[in-house]
């Protein structure tokens, strides 16, 4: 892609989008919760429309209990930002259209109170009905909401129930209504290009211009201690896309929490919302106050995010991203309401091998839990040391991925499935979050272990294979790690005895 100069050119991005969109559907349960209803049903009559004829429409039976699909953009247009907005500075506004700089499927399911989203890269290269192949994001400015949506069941075979689309100005009045938003930083970090800089390691209470700083940073650095330098992370959007499915978590905490403890600021999150948004002319009042009472108590830690693995390519020397179709079918099948849940009930402990690796660096952990799989019925490899890993890993070969979420029921930690073409047999690699095996295994619904996909590709030099999130950095162009885990440099959790929010 050509390099831009001038002033950093800043843009509102995917996090900020759903953080308003979902805002609005959590708000309106707690205004039903509060008995409210009313109330809510004229907020939602507030809400500005527009006609889409290529909405598919639900089931009238039982229209309340189905998941469905809403499709959220945030358009490349300056429409509500103030004369003096500095966004307003080198915007890549398109003469004759506006293209999509945010594209997102968020399904939602009332019944088991469930929310995923799908991010599309706005470089994906589709084919567009009625046109010709091109970045997914110019379907918008070639024929509107209507050519959007086709495109996307076109390609991905998504079907869209709702249509919503956002304005620019409502990101920062969000979080300067939520006083800011609390990050634990590990390290100092800055990037040039967006603005940010955090010049101390601590808990940072981020102000709506940090903020922003921070979920635009694709050219972040940190500094190493151990070297004393300034170290670039190499995942460049790929880590911008894991910090900002972060920040939308701690969004959501901050903004239920304050709206349900404060009348006043529940309003005024309201009003945020409805200003912000456009629904389609299907989205009834009814529609929406039915969602908001099923996600009334929704918690953000269990939102679940994913991402489409793609690869960088140039077509007509444009960089652009191609979709690596065969390994993003269990995502897409996801959000078709196709994918069918992981039934482990029915296994057999004495079928399944597992050997357990000790990334966490405590003493004997990785003994102590072999133990205890092997009491509860596992087949059981000698136990090992592995390369140290915050998070709990179940590593699995193809088809076993049952077998894996079964183990992970007997681990009392944050599990994380991870799928490997070379596995023979399941291997537990603790991380810091690992507190202990389990001889009865964990209901299952307690569980959540979205399957993960790792794989080693070679690759020339100016072709990179990557997912849109993956878990190991690489500065080796010749070898990437493709996976749907999270990249780059994250913020994590403030230490043990520190508090940050």
């Amino acid at each position: 892609m050509s390099k831009r100069s001038g002033a950093p050119r800043l843009r509102r991005t995917w996090p900020q989008r759903f953080l308003i969109s979902f805002n609005v559907i959590c708000i309106v349960g707690a205004l039903v919760g509060a008995g409210s209803l009313a109330y809510a049903k004229r907020v939602v009559g507030d809400i500005s429309r527009v006609k889409i004829d290529s909405i598919a429409t639900l089931d009238s039976q039982g229209l309340g209990d189905q998941p469905r699909n809403f499709l959220i953009v945030g358009a490349d247009s300056d429409d509500g930002l103030a004369a003096n907005d500095p966004a307003r500075i080198n915007r890549d506004e398109t003469v004759g259209g506006v293209r999509s700089d945010t594209i997102m499927i968020v399904r939602l399911d009332p019944k088991t109170e469930q929310a995923k989203v799908l991010s599309f890269p706005r470089d994906l290269w589709v084919d567009i009905p009625g046109s010709s192949k091109n970045r997914i994001n110019a379907a918008l400015q070639f024929g509107g909401p209507d050519l959007l949506i086709s495109t996307i069941k076109a390609n991905f075979d998504i079907d869209v129930n709702h249509y919503v689309q956002v304005n620019f100005a409502g990101f920062q009045q969000l979080v300067k209504l939520l006083d800011g938003v609390p990050v634990y930083f590990d390290r100092a970090m800055r990037d040039a290009n967006s603005g940010l800089d955090i010049p101390n390691p601590g808990c940072v209470v981020l102000d709506e211009h940090q903020a922003l700083s921070y979920v635009r940073s694709r050219h972040l650095k940190y500094f190493d201690t151990e070297s004393g330098k300034w170290l670039a992370d190499p995942t460049a959007d790929l880590g911008r896309i894991s910090r900002q499915q972060d920040f939308i978590k701690r969004v959501l905490r901050r903004a239920i929490s304050q709206g349900a403890r404060n009348p006043a600021k529940l309003s005024e999150l309201v009003n945020v919302g409805v200003e912000n948004i456009t629904l389609d002319q299907n989205t009834t009042p009814g529609d929406l106050i039915a969602l908001g009472n099923a996600f009334r108590n929704f918690d953000p830690n269990h939102l679940q995010t994913f991402s489409l693995p793609v690869t960088d390519v140039t077509r007509g020397g444009a960089a652009v991203l191609d979709l690596v179709a065969g390994e993003a079918e269990p995502t897409l099948a996801l959000f078709r309401g196709t994918g069918e849940p992981v039934d482990s009930s029915d296994l057999d402990p004495s079928t399944i091998a597992v050997q357990v690796l000790n990334g966490s660096g405590k003493q004997d952990q990785a003994a102590e839990a072999t133990e205890i799989l092997r009491t509860a019925g596992f087949k059981t490899d000698e136990p090992s040391s592995a390369t140290a890993t915050a998070v709990t890993e179940v590593r699995y070969g193809p088809g076993q991925e049952a077998q894996a979420v079964l183990v992970a029921r007997h681990l009392l930690a944050t599990s994380v499935l991870v799928e490997d073409a070379e596995a023979t047999q399941i291997t537990v690699i603790t991380g810091a979050d690992f507190a202990q095996a389990l001889l009865q295994p964990m209901d299952e619904s307690l569980v959540s272990v979205p399957t993960t996909t790792t794989t080693t590709t070679t690759t020339a030099p100016e072709v990179t294979a990557t997912t849109v999130a993956g878990t190991e950095a690489t500065t080796d162009p010749a070898s990437v790690t493709t996976t749907s885990e999270h990249a780059g440099i994250v913020p994590e959790a403030a230490p043990a005895g520190e508090s940050c929010g």
